[in-house]
């Protein structure tokens, strides 16, 4: 049997790979198809929990080992309902949960050393910013970098807690896990053409909470200094973008009283925030015992991003900002020359198995993970109300077609409609159809494309991977020709799809008014 993480394959494999970079030499090795892997190269310094990271000074040098193991991961909550059935290590990797999840995970072509100038793709994984790992299955690049003659880039990233705790009184930042990320950008921004890599042509991909995380920074990227440009040069948002400004750090402070509370921590100490940055006082492990545990209250155990600060200006609102058409012509300004967004036709059931629930008040108190109450209220006007003593899957249905539309359906089409309307160059897409063999009940839903996006061979079968190829080329083709015509010619509504017969071809886009009808509850959408 083949093996099926990068580490074993590497390990098994003699062959070792040295690139040179300003901080030093990196060791690496093949994958069993020839491709040149690095995996868990620094890009920051370890970092201090709940403070901001830290780029590698000049004097920094990387270790005298082999870059072949995947020795840890982001410390992370095992909760992941979204993720029953997957073993923990094909989600993360074989290594050991660590604070210090800040590496990059590196494939190159088989031609590696000998080709120069090659196309970069940063990707971010998705777990909902709570779970995941670049060493998961599904986020293994070596099958894509050979096929498309691509260097990828997987980014590790704080998670939960660690990453997204913000507070006002007293001050916790927040948004840690989306600045690592911007430092990794940075970093492969100066160091990837050690790899064989264009530093001029990379693309910034995200999947679910990933392509969140590419529109956060996205909208940081909109608000850089004169004279600053973005470290890439087009993204893609798969199934997810914001779709209302996040919490305030005023808003968030219930939830850092409510980790206080559960950590026997006394939160109006003036010492509270060394204390909880100390792991020797408290550690990591206590903390995920009290979010696995749901210590802090259902509605506080998803940690997400915080408006203001210097990562999101709260000044314009983000949104607000988007729909004027500024936020367009600052990316053009900044160097961003086309954004590719899209869904998957029945993205409802995966998020159906996000979180328990058995009541209408389960669900609320979900839903205010991710929405302030006043909001989560209109919301739920725009649904049916499922009686009490309904069977349990009634309300899990419930959950994920309201998570769904508003994680994803909602705002990808909110996002395309802003830039259209600014001129700016978008591609949407749509996939209706999916390996058969992945679809959980038959459905085509959420991360089931994974496999075409990141050609993984080992997740097709031979009809399948033409499939994939041609969807991947039909995507590559329609890209280039929008950024080369750096303008909009088709509306919002056109979508090119991967249809339900596996053929691929441009549709309109026939869901559009029904998802449209839930703006109303947004603000500035009225």
């Amino acid at each position: 049997m083949a093996p099926l993480h990068l580490q074993e394959e590497l390990v098994n494999s003699e062959s070792r790979v040295t690139v040179e970079t300003r901080y030093g030499s990196i060791e690496g090795g093949r994958a069993m198809n020839g491709t040149a892997v690095f995996l868990e190269v620094p890009y920051a310094l370890p970092p201090i929990r709940f403070e901001d990271p830290q780029a590698l000074p000049l004097d920094y040098r990387y270790e005298d080992k082999a870059y072949i193991l995947e020795s840890s991961y982001a410390l992370q909550p095992r909760n992941d309902g979204q993720a029953a059935g997957v073993p923990f290590e094909d989600k993360v990797g074989l290594g050991k949960p660590s604070e210090n999840p800040l590496f990059v995970n590196i494939v190159t072509p088989p031609t590696f050393p000998t080709c120069t100038g090659l196309p970069v793709r940063v990707y971010i994984h998705g777990g909902f910013l709570q779970f995941g790992s670049p060493h998961g299955l599904s986020s293994q690049a070596q099958y894509i970098a050979a096929e498309r003659s691509e260097i990828w880039v997987n980014v590790g990233y704080r998670l939960s807690v660690f990453g997204f705790l913000a507070c006002d009184e007293p001050e916790v930042k927040g948004n840690f896990g989306f600045k690592d990320q911007w430092l990794a950008l940075l970093w492969v921004k100066d160091n990837i053409e050690a790899f064989g890599g264009d530093p001029n042509n990379i693309q910034l991909s995200g999947l679910s909470a990933g392509a969140h995380s590419v529109h956060q920074i996205l909208h940081h990227a909109s608000h850089l200094p004169d004279g600053e440009t973005a470290p890439f040069h087009s993204a893609v948002l798969q199934s997810n973008s914001i779709v209302i400004s996040p919490k305030t750090p005023a808003e968030l402070r219930p939830q850092f009283q409510a980790l206080c509370r559960s950590l026997d921590v006394d939160r109006d100490a003036p010492d509270v925030l060394s204390k909880l940055r100390n792991p020797e006082l408290v550690s990591g492990e206590s903390i995920m015992h009290a979010i696995e545990t749901d210590g802090l209250g259902l509605q506080y155990g998803t940690f997400r991003g915080a408006l203001g600060g210097t990562w999101l200006a709260s000044s314009p609102d983000p949104m607000e900002w988007q729909r004027s058409g500024e936020f367009a012509r600052a990316l053009k300004r900044k160097g961003v020359r086309a954004i590719v967004v899209g869904d998957l036709t029945e993205e409802w059931y995966l998020y159906s198995i996000a979180h328990p629930v058995a009541s209408m008040d389960d669900i609320k108190l979900n839903l205010e993970r991710y929405y302030q109450k006043e909001m989560v209220d209109k919301i739920l006007e725009l649904y049916r109300i499922v009686p009490d003593g309904a069977p349990v899957e009634e309300y899990k249905k419930l959950l994920g077609e309201i998570l769904s539309d508003g994680q994803v359906h909602l705002p990808v089409r909110l996002l395309a409609r802003d830039l259209v309307n600014a001129g700016f160059p978008v591609l949407r897409y749509e996939i209706g159809w999916t390996p058969e063999q992945g679809r959980p009940l038959g459905l085509v839903t959420h991360g089931t494309d994974r496999p075409l996006w990141a050609f993984r061979l080992p997740s097709l079968l031979p009809d399948q991977v033409e499939i994939a190829r041609a969807w991947l080329d039909a995507v590559a083709h329609e890209l280039e020709s929008v950024e080369k015509e750096g303008v909009m010619k088709r509306s919002a509504t056109q979508i090119l799809a991967l249809k339900e017969d596996k053929t691929i071809g441009w549709i309109e886009d026939e869901k559009w008014d029904r998802y449209m009808a839930l703006r109303h509850v947004l603000p500035g959408e009225d």
